[in-house]
C-alpha cells in the first residue's frame, strides 16, 4: 500500500517505486510527504488491502498443522 501526496517532493520516486509491485494499492491525496486523514472512500480502500493480506496469513491453527508436516 502507498500513499501519494500531490505536493510530496518524493512524488517521482515513489511513483517509480510503485511500479515495482503487482497490483499496488495506492491512496492518493492532496497533501505532501504524509500519511493523510482517510476519509470513507479511502478508508475502505485501506481496510480491504488490510483483508486482503490477512486472508494470506495462516492463523495459529493452520501455522500449528503446516509445522507438524
Amino acid at each position: 500500500m502507498g500513499f501519494l501526496g500531490e505536493t510530496d517532493f518524493l512524488k517521482r520516486e515513489n511513483i517509480a517505486l510503485l511500479e515495482s509491485f503487482v497490483d499496488p494499492v495506492v491512496i492518493h491525496h492532496p497533501k505532501g510527504h504524509t500519511v493523510p486523514k482517510l476519509d470513507e472512500k479511502r478508508t475502505k480502500l485501506m481496510l480491504g488491502f488490510v483483508e486482503k493480506i490477512q486472508k494470506m496469513i495462516p492463523t495459529v491453527e493452520e501455522q500449528s498443522c503446516l509445522n507438524a508436516d
